[in-house]
């Protein structure tokens, strides 16, 4: 009898779960919305031209040690990483770009300083962390300034002085066909801003 009671309850139970299961899914429920309203206010005009279109991967590291008094605390090593991927355009701005006649049929191109353009199809892989014991005096790497970072107006410096030549080239091919299309037999000199 007690068996029976038992098996009984335990059906009992099932069968209440599982509709209350379905009771409650109906009565409790929940609905987002997003929104997101955007104005623009203003328009430029640029004369921007893209060289090149650099394609960088890479891994930024952050290191901290935990400290108290202005000691390093043993063990309180914390690593973080973040694997990122980008292009970055390099260029010019179109309107100082300075066209001369130096004779009946030669041009002087005076190129100015090229410049970082801006990056397209940024990646940032979610980062990892690599923790000691006694990690949790370290405090966390800020992600957004490791990422400000990776984007710097100083990495793109970098990018310019380390492609310079090809930026060189590319400038002089790119404004070479767009004379050498009106008279072919012209003479081009190319000057480049230091």
């Amino acid at each position: 009898m007690l068996a029976v009671l038992v098996v009984a309850g335990m059906g009992a139970s099932f069968a209440f779960g599982g509709l209350n299961a379905l009771a409650l899914t109906s009565m409790f429920s929940s609905s987002s919305t997003e929104r997101d309203s955007q104005v623009v206010q203003s328009v430029t005009r640029v004369q921007e031209v893209a060289l090149l279109s650099l394609h960088i991967e890479g891994v930024s590291k952050h290191e901290g040690n935990g400290e108290i008094f202005g000691v390093a605390v043993p063990a309180s090593e914390k690593t973080t990483l973040i694997q990122y991927a980008f292009d970055a355009k390099l260029g010019i701005d179109g309107s100082q770009v300075k066209i001369e006649s130096t004779g009946s049929t030669s041009f002087r191109v005076t190129i100015p300083e090229f410049i970082g353009m801006g990056f397209d199809d940024p990646v940032f892989a979610d980062p990892l962390e690599s923790n000691n014991a006694l990690s949790w005096l370290t405090p966390a790497a800020v992600q957004t300034r490791m990422i400000n970072n990776i984007l710097s107006e100083e990495n793109k410096q970098e990018y310019i002085t380390l492609n310079e030549a090809a930026l060189q080239a590319q400038a002089e091919a790119f404004y070479s066909g767009i004379i050498e299309s009106i008279d072919p037999e012209v003479s081009i000199a190319f000057e480049f801003a230091k």
